[in-house]
């Protein structure tokens, strides 16, 4: 039960897609429905395979990323549910994941929690961030406490666990897998940092544009190259104009994986600003691309990146500090061994074979704690 699925593009909807696929693949006997909100795609059923199907309930944003469902969600989900079902939620704070926390006791079936995020939700938006205190209060415990076994993506998201819950959760790095032949190739001039994400406040890009802006104050053109979409492009247009730099920043809007992908591997180095994570996949891909890797320091952006060895982290929100790592991995001369090795490191700790062999433990009941009733 992820809240969005593809093909509406995001990190926990893309890290569900290829769970399910694996575990389908790893499992002749498992069969998944997919139970998620119709945004980004028509209601309805759609069957991706003979034992993968995917129902999308009607419903509507009350705020951006956050759908609730339409009356009659309840009896859908009972009627895609059996003795045997085992619920699977994505992400603590939605509410139709409460719903389905209540009908899971109620009905006496397992559930399976899945925790991506590391923190309260960021955003320069006052009311945004009251909405999320009030939903982490309100609705984050019952989902958390009444599961029989919580996952989390990284460590710093199982502390996060704990702390809201006093939960203890199972940390399940997701994998990484691309084709061996996609390797960072970067266009050394004129140097180019590549961004891949939701422009939102929480994303950090203003705090790009402006640690850009003091990299060019320094004697250093930098360009940016800025994939994807969201309701803050207009605002982040005008603050690249309003900074001089129109002529060195690149708005692409949203673009699909592939050419993601390969935009990060033409880079001469990737960056990720955001203010919070779970597991960012974009970096966990950009790592194992080979790419020289600058973030902030947020989430489980650590158990990736090594600051200093094999990349730069910096605190969130901190634009000085941002515009010294983007230079300093510019004008770094070890640039390319520093990627090259996080390459290899990345695509060896990072694997799914792992991680579906536990998943499926824990789907069959092993292992899960004992939920609080």
């Amino acid at each position: 039960m992820p809240a969005f699925y593809p093909p509406h593009k995001g990190g926990v909807e893309a890290y569900a897609h290829e769970l399910h696929r694996r575990l389908l693949e790893a499992n002749p006997d498992l069969r998944i429905t997919v139970f998620t909100s119709a945004i980004g795609a028509p209601a309805g059923t759609e069957h991706l395979g003979d034992r993968w199907k995917v129902v999308r309930w009607p419903g509507f944003e009350i705020i951006s990323h956050y759908p609730l469902p339409n009356p009659g969600f309840t009896k859908r989900l009972r009627a895609e549910c059996g003795p045997d079902t085992v619920l699977m939620t994505h992400t603590r704070f939605y509410w139709p994941h409460v719903w389905a926390s209540l009908f899971a006791k109620r009905a006496k079936l397992r559930r399976l929690h899945v925790e991506h995020g590391s923190s309260p939700v960021q955003s320069g938006n006052a009311f945004v961030r009251f909405v999320a205190w009030l939903v982490d209060a309100l609705t984050s415990q019952p989902v958390l406490r009444w599961a029989d076994a919580i996952v989390s993506v990284s460590g710093s998201a199982g502390k996060f666990v704990k702390d809201l819950s006093g939960r203890d959760a199972k940390v399940l790095h997701r994998g990484i897998e691309l084709p061996d032949d996609l390797v960072a190739r970067p266009v050394e001039e004129p140097p180019t940092a590549v961004f891949v994400g939701r422009l939102i406040n929480g994303k950090g890009v203003a705090d790009l544009l402006n640690a850009t802006a003091e990299v060019h104050r320094r004697g250093l053109p930098l360009r940016l190259r800025l994939l994807g979409d969201g309701p803050n492009a207009a605002e982040l247009r005008a603050l690249a104009k309003s900074l001089g730099l129109d002529e060195f920043v690149e708005f692409t809007g949203a673009v699909d994986h592939d050419t993601a992908l390969a935009e990060m591997a033409r880079g001469t180095l990737f960056v990720n600003p955001s203010w919070t994570e779970g597991l960012p996949t974009t970096v966990l891909e950009a790592a194992a691309i080979g790419c020289t890797v600058v973030a902030t320091d947020v989430g489980g952006t650590a158990e990736i990146i090594t600051d200093g060895v094999t990349g730069r982290l910096v605190p969130a929100r901190d634009v000085p500090a941002l515009a010294n790592a983007l230079e300093a991995a510019v004008r770094d001369p070890e640039r390319a061994a520093k990627a090259a090795k996080l390459g290899e490191i990345t695509r060896q700790n990072f694997s799914w074979d792992a991680a579906v062999a536990e998943f499926t433990g824990l789907l069959a009941g092993g292992g899960a704690a004992k939920r609080s009733r």
